[in-house]
């Protein structure tokens, strides 16, 4: 009998400690008497993962010692309501990566959601906190406030913050100012080397001309100055654009193993000006490689008019495509990632139709037909692109 009142006192204690506890975890949670909670973020905090370079979950067993934690706000759901934060620690309030204020020990700080949303222009807000270890000192709520007569109370809480909108200075768009005058400069640089030549060459109707008398090839040849200048301003352009999409997170051909993981200026330049030689290296790896095809093909003076059209013709639809992603990388382009895998239809039809009108402007004019050179483009053109696509994705 002695047992059974014991073991029944043991059950009593222990559910009383429960009790206390979930009532000390409650409370701890318990916005201002104005606000009830919609939503407990408590069990959202996520931390950096340098592994998997983004936020994982938060796990207890694992990340007790992290001082910096944050959370995904989602502002379109949740419009009207407010968004409350406290630390019972001294602690620092930073949103998408700017400090914003300070938090004070135990007091709650009140954000709109609807100004939040105004402000940033984004369905989610990233929320961190950096303060003490772990989680247990940190609460965020999603309140609605039961006084409906709150006017004035967006530029209330605006006035609370350091800056509620950070200047946002990217290191991805000082990069892509560098790069838009670096390849300004060098088209510059080549318009002083030879104006006509380069008149001609950026005149898309000197890609079309078929006579054999006023090709460029007979002025410019693929080793000369103006021709390896060109073929470095395609470079840094094929370079830019393949740097846009591995930045937005479209990993083209795996191009991110080849980058640095730092996201700083310097680095953004170093990494271009890899990629750069390592197209221009390939453009002429592929010029040589249409000599040896076009001698076993008896095709060897079609070579260097072929390889200026090549050139003339990437110059034109990457100059746009730059002029493009340019404008684009001053913004937020976060809606390229559910169009990743279309990403890969504007080459495909540029190479496409490049091939067909390379084959109608070098054919013969008195043959339709002529498979040497139809055999010819396809070694050069079609089957590179085979490759390119297996491996571009």
């Amino acid at each position: 009998m002695k047992s059974i009142h014991s073991l029944l006192f043991l059950v009593v204690i222990t559910a009383l400690l429960f009790a206390g506890t979930a009532a000390r975890g409650a409370e701890k949670a318990l916005p201002p008497e104005q606000f009830f909670p919609v939503y407990d973020y408590q069990n959202d905090w996520l931390v950096y993962s340098n592994q998997y370079k983004n936020y994982v979950p938060f796990s207890k067993g694992i990340n007790e010692g992290t001082r910096s934690v944050s959370l995904y706000v989602d502002l379109l759901k949740n419009r009207r309501y407010f968004l409350l934060v406290k630390a019972e620690n001294e602690s620092y309030l930073f949103l998408e990566g700017a400090l914003q204020k300070k938090l004070l020990k135990d007091e709650w700080l009140e954000l709109n959601i609807d100004s939040l949303f105004r402000i940033y222009k984004k369905e989610e807000l990233l929320l961190s906190v950096y303060g003490n270890a772990g989680i247990e000192d940190k609460s965020v709520l999603i309140c609605n406030k039961k006084q409906q007569d709150y006017v004035g109370s967006l530029e209330k809480t605006a006035s609370t913050l350091i800056n509620i909108k950070p200047i946002n200075f990217s290191p991805f768009s000082n990069f892509s100012i560098l790069a838009m005058l670096i390849i300004l400069i060098l088209n510059v640089w080549i318009f002083n080397l030879n104006p006509m030549a380069f008149s001609r060459v950026i005149n898309p109707l000197e890609f079309f001309n078929n006579d054999p008398r006023e090709q460029l090839s007979k002025l410019n040849k693929p080793y000369s100055n103006n021709v390896i200048f060109l073929v470095i301003t395609v470079s840094m352009l094929m370079g830019f654009v393949l740097m846009f999409f591995s930045h937005n997170k479209v990993n083209l051909f795996s191009v991110s193993t080849i980058l640095s993981e730092e996201t700083n200026t310097i680095q953004y330049l170093i990494d271009f000006l890899m990629l750069s030689l390592i197209f221009f290296l390939l453009t002429y790896g592929k010029f040589i490689f249409m000599v040896l095809v076009g001698q076993m093909l008896n095709l060897d003076k079609l070579v260097d008019t072929l390889f200026l059209k090549i050139i003339q013709s990437s110059y034109y639809f990457y100059i746009a495509l730059f002029l493009l992603v340019f404008m684009l990388s001053i913004d937020n382009a976060r809606w390229l990632i559910p169009l990743r895998p279309y990403i890969m239809f504007p080459f495909l039809i540029f190479y496409g139709i490049r091939f067909i009108t390379l084959y109608i402007v070098s054919k013969p004019p008195t043959s339709f037909i002529n498979l040497y050179l139809f055999s010819y483009l396809c070694v050069i053109e079609i089957i590179p692109l085979i490759i390119g696509i297996k491996f571009a994705m």
